[in-house]
């Protein structure tokens, strides 16, 4: 069976049956009165809002839509018929003043007036020339940004939003005895493409064991809208960034290295099951490598043979 048949999901009607009676468990265990989560207008999130009124009920699940000044257009409008279609109302909160307020939008240059498209152009080319001649730019930022101060401000200015955003998912929780549902996937969690303390702030995660091409396909089952399902992938936080132009590297070609690579398969043989080169391949490999402790608890010292 090949790579491409492995990602294949078999039962989709069993996944998503597993994810939400796991949800729904883990919901009475912690004796909580629903679930909240950050409905961006993207794919992930929008799984994770039918997985959760598949489990619990519209009426447990709270969808809080978050935007600031350079979330895309379309983004809301996705995000309301997300809602819509699901009956629940949408809540909607900018992160824009607080942004202003820790003078996140001073570290890059002024977008008043600007039109959509100038901008998208401008983030793309910018992010090509911090490449450095790397596989990508995203690559140089898990190493810390390489001594590229640029690098770590555009890691700064991205990160933030996602944590504030973490930030307001926890306050709504809290005051509505609500769990905070996480809508990260496997391939995200395995390359490093999330931020800690950000998107990947929850107390649980639903779609983490499923890779992105698999997330379409549960997604198409479960009847989220088709035009989501179709949509280039994107965090939402730099204009023109999708996910995909900062991996530099598609999302079918990065879920089949990564089955392989995970069950232990040679390269040559990934390269002929792929079509990846070897040099993606190692690119990926690097990717995993540098992202594991993304994927770990923080670490701290022993001091047991001192405190016994």
């Amino acid at each position: 069976m090949s790579i491409c048949d492995q990602l294949v999901l078999g039962s989709p009607a069993a996944v998503a049956d597993r994810i939400m009676s796991f949800l729904r468990g883990y919901v009475q265990q912690r004796t909580a009165d629903g679930v909240v989560l950050g409905l961006s207008g993207g794919i992930d999130s929008a799984l994770g809002a039918w997985l959760a009124v598949g489990a619990l009920g519209a009426s447990k699940v709270s969808l809080l839509f978050l935007p600031e000044r350079d979330s895309s257009p379309r983004s809301k409008a996705d995000a309301v018929s997300v809602a819509t279609a699901l009956g629940i109302p949408l809540q909607t909160v900018s992160i824009t003043p607080l942004l202003r307020a820790v003078g996140a939008y001073r570290l890059v240059p002024p977008a008043w007036l600007v039109p959509r498209s100038l901008q998208e152009r401008y983030v793309r080319r910018r992010y090509r020339a911090l490449q450095g001649g790397q596989p990508s730019a995203f690559i140089r930022v898990l190493r810390g940004g390489d001594g590229v101060e640029e690098l770590r401000k555009d890691s700064a200015y991205v990160r933030v939003k996602h944590r504030l955003r973490m930030a307001i998912w926890y306050y709504w929780a809290e005051i509505h005895n609500q769990l905070v549902i996480g809508n990260c996937n496997l391939t995200e969690k395995m390359t490093g493409y999330l931020v800690r303390y950000g998107d990947t702030g929850a107390d649980v995660e639903p779609i983490a064991g499923l890779y992105k091409t698999q997330v379409l396909q549960l997604a198409r089952f479960i009847g989220v809208p088709e035009a989501i399902v179709r949509k280039e992938p994107t965090g939402d936080v730099a204009p023109g960034m999708t996910d995909e132009f900062a991996l530099q590297i598609r999302y079918e070609t990065l879920d089949q290295v990564l089955w392989g690579l995970g069950h232990g398969m040679e390269t040559t043989a990934i390269e002929r099951e792929t079509g990846a080169t070897a040099p993606h391949i190692a690119y990926v490999q690097e990717l995993v490598r540098l992202s594991e402790p993304l994927r770990s608890m923080p670490p701290s010292p022993d001091l047991q043979d001192l405190l016994s």
